[in-house]
């Protein structure tokens, strides 16, 4: 009995130890395999065409917005330097040329494949974050444009050509009581539940964010930057 016992333990011995060693191959090899998916995932964040944009995007949906093919940005227009001027042609004050700026670092390089504005000045010079604005009639009674002139297109013509073109970055600079409608018009009302616009308009004190529309699989997405432009006293 004593010689069977003798006879088996180097046996199991050796067993343990390949065991062991199988062990520690697969651990080695499913960090290595996990390694390989973060530097993956980092190196896609990197290499994104807007990725300071993209670090201020909620962790949980940059995987998607990577991934999506074309990007809509709807913006508030800055702050003025009169709150109570509401003319077609009231311009930025200090903390909204402040925010233009911050939009701008934000925003990178190159200008935006597409940009556009009401005709109102306000938001033409947010829009400069982003490159030179096509600018649509704030309303069908205003169609004046920043600058001067007339402006040709509406802004549905203005939503139907951000919505269907083929653009790859737009940025689109509007009102409080017109951004919201922009989301909608090409996202769906449902992409308004859990935001700002939940109300169909965004409120007086509602400046610097950034509602992110991403085509993902052929369907628009939202997600909600808030106050990632913002610039107080």
């Amino acid at each position: 009995m004593n010689l069977m016992q003798n006879i088996g333990t180097p046996a199991r011995g050796r067993a343990s130890v390949v065991h062991a060693q199988w062990r520690t191959a697969a651990i080695a090899i499913a960090t290595i395999a996990l390694g390989f998916v973060v530097t993956a995932a980092a190196m896609a964040q990197s290499t994104f065409d807007r990725a300071d944009l993209l670090s201020v995007a909620d962790a949980a949906v940059r995987e998607n917005l990577i991934s999506a093919d074309r990007h809509v940005l709807i913006v508030r227009h800055a702050r003025k330097a009169d709150e109570d001027c509401n003319a077609l042609d009231c311009p930025l004050g200090e903390n909204g040329l402040a925010m233009v700026a911050r939009l701008d670092a934000l925003l990178g390089q190159p200008d935006f494949d597409a940009v556009y504005s009401s005709g109102a000045c306000r938001t033409f010079e947010t829009a400069s974050a982003a490159g030179t604005a096509v600018q649509h009639a704030a309303v069908a009674r205003a169609p004046q444009m920043c600058g001067g002139g007339i402006a040709e297109r509406s802004r549905d013509d203005a939503i139907s050509d951000a919505r269907d073109g083929d653009a790859r970055w737009t940025i689109v600079a509007e009102h409080s009581n017109t951004s919201c409608g922009w989301v909608e018009a090409i996202a769906g009302a449902d992409a308004l539940t859990d935001t700002l616009c939940e109300s169909g308009q965004l409120t007086s004190a509602d400046y610097g964010d950034i509602f992110w529309l991403y085509r993902l699989d052929g369907e628009w997405r939202v997600t909600e930057l808030q106050e990632a432009f913002e610039v107080t006293d």
